[in-house]
């Protein structure tokens, strides 16, 4: 493994700021899109992301500085003692607002994935609320309103619970009102199902707020991380003879070329095509799977056709699968 301080140029005491605008600035410069056909590139985009991934993670950075390479299966046994500890949560990004129906600030830019990376103890537990979201809004991002009820101090007795000798008419003698505040939230795009937009309100009074995004699915587009994944059809004769094919993706149709002699099933990748991700900027992949649609009108003339096709296969198809558990195709 190449020295990640190296491959990103960056000092051993780099601070997580320093490593992430490295990293970004790198990855711009690398990345296949921006040097087609590169297999120089392709490999140093590759070490740049392999990078990143060590000097980005506290625990991954503090085992290289200390003993110069990363034990995989050390880490991977402390973070199942970490997902143990910690079920249930979700990777959280944190902004802050304006509890009065203003835009959320910027992002702070980066994802908190456990407990400890979040705010601190001796501050006040964050007030739960969910939001429903399109599809298209979790990718691009978006501003939506949602509902947020918090317990705030009664204005009337000032938290006390009393007017003079008498319990307080407004809150009843408890010092505190539970208030709903509709507030205008800026999703970050590249957001998942099950992601939290953690935030701070401002006040008054100062709290907190975990907005939990609920995206639905979409009908042609999954996703997969921050890839996604179709199912694209197309004819017999494109598949045999190949062609050039539109292929819808989350930034708008790309023209795709089907090689020659084309399986159906077979998987084909787009290059940064996927969904971006919050944390590092860089886009995932698109995968589109294609499948062999077959004419569903039956003429004499397709009968024809299906005959002297059947004659271009000089073996059968299922000759090498197995018959069962216990006897092989050819047994």
């Amino acid at each position: 493994m190449r020295d990640p301080y190296e491959v990103l140029g960056v000092s051993r005491g780099a601070s997580a700021e320093e490593i992430k605008k490295a990293y970004r600035r790198l990855a711009r410069k690398h990345h296949p899109d921006v040097n087609p056909g590169s297999r120089e590139a392709e490999q140093r985009f590759k070490e740049i992301q392999e990078a990143y991934a060590v000097l980005s993670d506290q625990e991954k950075r503090r085992q290289y500085d200390q003993f110069g390479t990363i034990d995989e299966a050390e880490l991977a046994a402390r973070a199942a003692r970490a997902r143990a500890r910690h079920a249930g949560r979700s990777r959280q990004v944190r902004v802050d607002f304006d509890p009065f129906g203003g835009d959320l600030g910027d992002l702070f830019g980066r994802m908190f994935g456990d407990a400890a990376q979040g705010f601190q103890a001796a501050q006040p537990a964050a007030v739960e609320t969910s939001v429903e979201l399109e599809f298209a809004q979790s990718v691009r991002g978006a501003t939506v309103v949602v509902p947020v009820r918090r317990q705030v101090e009664c204005g009337q007795c000032r938290g006390t619970g009393r007017r003079g000798e008498r319990p307080c008419p407004r809150c009843g003698g408890s010092g505190s009102l539970v208030t709903t505040d509709r507030l205008r939230v800026k999703i970050p795009a590249g957001v998942a199902d099950g992601d939290r937009v953690r935030a701070a309100i401002k006040g008054p009074p100062p709290s907190e707020v975990a907005v939990l995004a609920r995206v639905k699915p979409h009908a042609y587009f999954d996703r997969r991380g921050d890839d996604i994944h179709t199912v694209v059809p197309i004819t017999f004769a494109e598949a045999l003879l190949g062609a050039e094919v539109e292929v819808g993706t989350v930034d708008g149709p790309v023209r795709a070329k089907i090689p020659a002699g084309t399986q159906s099933g077979q998987k084909f990748r787009l290059r940064g095509r996927g969904v971006r991700n919050v944390t590092s900027g860089v886009h995932g992949d698109h995968y589109y799977t294609v499948h062999v649609a077959v004419p569903k009108l039956i003429t004499p003339a397709a009968k024809e056709v299906a005959r002297r096709a059947a004659e271009l296969y000089g073996a059968d198809p299922r000759a090498n699968l197995p018959r069962s558990l216990d006897q092989s195709a050819s047994g």
